[in-house]
């Protein structure tokens, strides 16, 4: 895999290719890759006191931040069927966001675990280029590095680190099928363990 850091914007917007398309193969210098438009961003986690950073598409950030505040608002950790309904409302037209896909994703209990606090899944075809396009929104940097020892491939190790606000793309080409960690090397001191970003599986 190779992996380069740039700067970027986000003026475009997220595309992902339809699955049941066939994989049409290209040289590699040809050949086009999957866009994922991704913002890292700081979740509470366990007491709400600690946090760590986790990947979301670009598009959902108004919904992490949504999150984030009633987990740190006990008044706000629970909502009624009622208050979830305006809530998805103010978000979809604030943000241009489907209001029937907002409304799903809204968690009646924060407190509980939900599909924000899990590991955010990036799929690939093997053989195929992905590019990342991940935007910084924690106060912290962070250095986005994918792992591999089975097929000694580590990708982010010699990349600088994206300080708060700032936009890295990474190009990775897919070689082998499985499930490889995507991971923030700033946070593998003891201090903060919690360094996990997501994953990459690539798929036969």
């Amino acid at each position: 895999m190779a992996a380069t850091h740039t700067q970027s914007t986000m003026s475009h917007a997220w595309t992902h290719r339809n699955p049941m398309q066939p994989v049409i193969r290209h040289s590699i210098s040809e050949r086009a890759a999957r866009v994922y438009r991704l913002a890292a961003a700081m979740m509470p986690v366990g007491d709400g006191v600690s946090e760590r950073p986790v990947l979301t598409l670009q598009r959902y950030q108004p919904l992490i931040d949504y999150i984030v505040q009633r987990m740190k608002d006990p008044a706000r950790s629970v909502r009624s069927p009622v208050q979830l309904d305006e809530d998805a409302a103010y978000l979809s037209q604030r943000y241009g966001l489907s209001l029937n896909q907002v409304r799903r994703m809204l968690p009646v209990d924060v407190r509980q675990p939900h599909s924000w606090l899990r590991p955010f899944v990036i799929r690939a075809v093997r053989g195929e280029w992905i590019e990342l396009h991940i935007t910084n929104h924690t106060s912290q940097p962070l250095e986005v590095a994918l792992l591999d020892d089975d097929y000694d491939i580590q990708q982010g190790g010699a990349q600088q680190a994206l300080a708060p606000g700032e936009t890295g793309v990474y190009r990775w080409h897919c070689k082998e099928t499985g499930i490889f960690p995507v991971f923030n090397k700033s946070c593998l001191s003891h201090s903060r363990p919690q360094s996990l970003l997501g994953v990459l599986m690539i798929e036969p």
